[in-house]
């Protein structure tokens, strides 16, 4: 049987699944699970400060670029996010997020290549920015991308389509 995966326009009825990716995303970068039951009432409006955060970091990311905000769909089930902001000479994967129940199956690798398969036709380079401490970076690795820059808390990775393989597209004038 074959999967069937489909991006569609986040929902305002999208919003508690939302929040709880979300908080599956903070509460494990953030090391929530191991707070004491006690403490869980205060965990709780940490997630809830996290998820009023994004949102409004990305609605203003949004109203700066042509975005495409997507809820993922595997085989009919509401899975993951997608955000993607891009111009006429590069696309930004600002977020990608998969529920933990789906995580493993290659959902966010197929939404990738996917968007990579796009800026191979607009001869467009792919950034985004993750993490140092976060093992997704090797997945990214894998799929081709490069950091290009590190900075406090994130780093910078690239993905270059083949049509502009060898031209110089990130300049850092520090030169590091």
């Amino acid at each position: 049987m074959d999967a069937f995966l489909k991006l569609r326009p986040v929902q305002p009825e999208d919003e508690p699944f939302l929040r709880e990716l979300r908080a599956q995303i903070d509460v494990e970068r953030l090391g929530l699970q191991f707070w004491s039951p006690e403490a869980l009432p205060l965990a709780g409006k940490i997630v809830d400060l996290q998820f009023k955060a994004h949102a409004a970091y990305y609605k203003h990311v949004k109203s700066n670029w042509d975005t495409k905000d997507c809820i993922i769909e595997f085989n009919g089930h509401v899975v993951g996010r997608f955000i993607v902001t891009q111009d006429s000479r590069v696309v930004h994967l600002a977020d990608i997020a998969v529920h933990h129940a789906f995580r493993g199956l290659g959902v966010g690798q197929a939404v990738i290549e996917s968007t990579k398969a796009e800026c191979e036709s607009s001869r467009r380079p792919m950034h985004l920015h993750v993490d140092p401490a976060n093992s997704v970076i090797e997945l990214y690795v894998r799929m081709g991308f490069r950091v290009v820059e590190e900075m406090p808390g994130c780093s910078l990775m690239e993905w270059v389509p083949s049509s502009l393989q060898g031209k110089t597209l990130y300049f850092d004038p520090t030169g590091a």
